[in-house]
């Protein structure tokens, strides 16, 4: 019987993400299988260490991670690595109060066009950052990486200065509750009570946070007749982000804040939805994303990650730092009808099922070859 050991950042248990629906949905399914799995975060490693396997989550906090894979390596462990990544490089061109004086000219003047010019330049430099060269090590050192896409593949092969034979790959796509989403529209019945009746509107599942983008969907949206709800607490780490949404939404009217709903209400929310809106800094492709598409909602996503090779022309998409963008991508998509297809290739292909068979099977690889 195979005995593995997962593990994800400090922080883990407080600050919720895609990394830890990922992690314990994976979990959960891997026992069902019959493997023994154990899950710690990175500042709980003291103890036994008895396993076949160890499952490191995320790269994005890479020192205490790192800590963790030399540890197993030392130990005659393999390691398997699911990166969750993507390039913040675009984020912090727009987003980053901090910006050097000559970027901020460089954004004001050029906007986008500016923006190829501080990637090049980011890129160049990016070798001298303590936390790109523990990254690289990381992705190096694992015995198989596990990323959602290929596009994140082919990213991290690019940012990480790679070649595709550096790595030993086993893409395992993101997914959702297969049992839980084919009932969406009974949930709805439910979920209408949390809403207060409200219909039609435009959703977007997620925290609070500059990542998610939320305030600019408000401003996008200024004078689009439509309600916009949003579920999901404020980030931690940008308590005055949340705030500002909040107050921008009072002042545009018809925008409702839901900190949070138990998971299983979810599918009639999004159900209940017109459209849910992502227009995020980067996405792999964004579970709650897949879970409204799952539930028949229409889907607007951020251009930037590896969201159209989950929906392809079946989903409309935006650039975050567009307004114009945002609001053409959602008024097209209100204007459509929702896709079929894509509901049933989502409950099809994306499924928890689907997600635990592709992982374990890359274990059985290692592990065999151990």
């Amino acid at each position: 019987m195979m005995r593995a050991l997962m593990i994800n950042r400090t922080d883990a248990r407080d600050v919720s993400g895609g990394d830890v629906v990922q992690l314990e949905k994976t979990r959960n399914k891997l026992q069902e299988h019959g493997l023994i799995v154990d899950v710690r975060l990175t500042d709980e490693l003291d103890g036994s260490w008895d396993y076949d396997l160890v499952h490191i989550f995320n790269i994005q906090a890479p020192g205490k991670a790192w800590q963790a894979c030399q540890v197993a390596k030392s130990k005659g462990i393999p390691v398997a690595l699911s990166p969750i990544y993507w390039n913040f490089t675009e984020l912090w061109y727009w987003t980053n109060p901090r910006l050097k004086p000559i970027w901020r000219m460089l954004r004001r003047v050029l906007g986008r066009h500016g923006y190829p010019i501080y990637a090049q330049w980011q890129y160049m430099r990016s070798q001298m950052s303590e936390s790109w060269r523990i990254q690289r090590q990381l992705l190096l050192a694992a015995d198989i990486v596990l990323p959602n896409s290929y596009l994140e593949t082919k990213q991290i092969v690019k940012d990480f200065r790679l070649t595709p034979g550096d790595l030993r790959v086993a893409v395992v796509p993101n997914a959702i509750d297969r049992d839980l989403f084919e009932k969406a529209a009974v949930a709805s019945l439910d979920a209408g009570a949390a809403l207060n009746g409200i219909k039609g509107f435009v959703l977007e599942v997620g925290r609070l946070s500059p990542e998610k983008n939320c305030l600019a969907l408000i401003e996008a949206l200024w004078k689009v007749d439509v309600p916009i709800v949003f579920v999901g607490k404020a980030s931690p780490y940008a308590p005055e982000y949340a705030t500002a949404c909040h107050q921008r939404g009072q002042q545009r009217g018809n925008v409702h804040f839901l900190d949070w709903v138990p998971h299983e209400q979810l599918p009639g929310i999004y159900a209940l939805a017109a459209v849910h809106a992502l227009p995020s800094w980067r996405e792999t492709p964004g579970l709650v994303s897949l879970e409204a598409a799952a539930a028949g909602c229409r889907i607007v996503s951020t251009s930037i990650g590896s969201a159209y090779e989950y929906f392809g022309d079946d989903a409309w998409y935006c650039h975050p730092a567009d307004r114009n963008s945002i609001r053409k991508a959602v008024e097209q998509a209100l204007r459509a009808r929702p896709s079929a297809d894509l509901r049933q290739r989502v409950l099809r292909d994306y499924t928890w099922d689907k997600a635990a068979e592709a992982t374990l099977a890359a274990y059985r690889s290692v592990v065999e070859q151990r």
